[in-house]
């Protein structure tokens, strides 16, 4: 009785087609800025880019923020706008968090830096 599927080289061949197919319309990628004055990055930080037909979603798992537009330029615009104002919100909130919200802030008290206008 068979108990394998495929053989060696066809599931070689699979993997091989699988990844490239989740390679095209997934990836990571860095960034080194959020592009609003004020607000800097301590290191880069890396955000997950996905085209679903004529969608791209650009996310930064770290914090479950998300933006979607038609291009990547615009969606990573989105997301660093979405970090932003999600930075601001749970700074604002900083003594009533829960604990998920919490651990938001913490990470992104680590890597982004305010620059108080004077």
């Amino acid at each position: 009785m068979q108990t394998e599927i495929l053989t060696n080289e066809q599931y070689r061949d699979f993997s091989k087609n699988l990844i490239k197919a989740v390679e095209g319309r997934c990836r990571i990628v860095p960034i080194n800025s959020l592009k609003k004055t004020g607000y800097t990055l301590n290191q880069p930080i890396y955000i997950s880019i996905e085209t679903d037909e004529d969608t791209v979603i650009a996310s930064l798992d770290d914090i479950e923020a998300f933006a979607y537009a038609d291009t990547e330029f615009e969606a990573i615009n989105g997301l660093c706008d979405e970090i932003v104002t999600l930075y601001e919100e749970l700074r604002e909130n900083r003594n009533d968090l829960g604990i998920l919200p919490e651990k938001w802030l913490g990470y992104l008290d680590s890597v982004i830096t305010i620059h108080e206008k004077s």
